[in-house]
């Protein structure tokens, strides 16, 4: 099983290329394979180490936008500018072949019950050697979620209060305040809510809806509740 430490990483600037693929893809693999030969045909792999980000995540469909790119304050021409957002993240170190190794890891990643922010996931890739290994750090951005809707809180102002004005660890602030949820709804209201209110995160409405259906139950709000509900 693979092991990881938590660490705070300050704010990166990168110059990537991007394309939009997916987990569920099939030619997933093949389109970030191709975004490695166009960032080495522009004349990216320099002497400093290569990114590759994962970013705008839809939730329903595990898609995202994958980039790949270089540390810099200044953007050159053909590249695109792309921030990494401060925050805690969980670091994962493994060594091998650069094609099999990180993906493998992935797999392991995705499984793993890691509270995931989905804001920008991203590895960083050493010099690769004849054989074609490398040593590889794996980030993936943390949160605390609210156990209500499911929010990420990266920011301390995304928590709610406690009775007293304390921060609620465990809910947002638009679910509780002063001690109180902030609504009195069913799980399935919430659902629709999220549906409603975040509608840039699901690429597909309905099948987010059962994957919310899913996951909700295992939230401290919802726990041991039936969809409908």
């Amino acid at each position: 099983m693979l092991n990881y430490e938590v660490i705070h990483v300050e704010k990166r600037s990168l110059a990537v290329v991007s394309v939009r693929t997916g987990n569920m893809e099939g030619d997933c693999r093949e389109k970030i394979g191709a975004l490695w030969g166009r960032y080495f045909s522009m004349g990216g792999g320099g002497a400093g180490p290569c990114y590759c980000v994962y970013t705008n995540y839809h939730m329903d469909d595990e898609s995202y936008d994958a980039m790949v790119g270089f540390e810099t304050e200044h953007c050159p021409e053909g590249f695109a500018a792309a921030e990494l957002p401060e925050g805690d993240y969980a670091r994962f170190r493994v060594h091998g072949d650069v094609r099999e190794t990180a993906a493998a890891a992935w797999r392991e990643i995705w499984s793993m019950p890691i509270p995931r922010a989905y804001t920008a996931d991203f590895e960083v890739y050493g010099r690769t050697d004849t054989g074609g290994e490398a040593d590889i750090e794996i980030y993936v951005a943390l949160a605390e979620i609210c156990q209500s809707c499911g929010m990420p809180m990266t920011r301390p102002e995304q928590h709610g209060t406690e009775c007293g004005g304390g921060e609620s660890r465990d809910y947002c602030v638009y679910c509780r305040r002063g001690g109180e949820f902030t609504w009195d709804c069913g799980m399935e209201e919430m659902i629709e809510t999220n549906l409603r209110h975040a509608p840039e995160m699901y690429g597909d409405a309905d099948r987010a809806r059962e994957a919310m259906r899913r996951y909700f139950p295992t939230l401290k709000r919802w726990r041991g509740r039936a969809a409908g509900s």
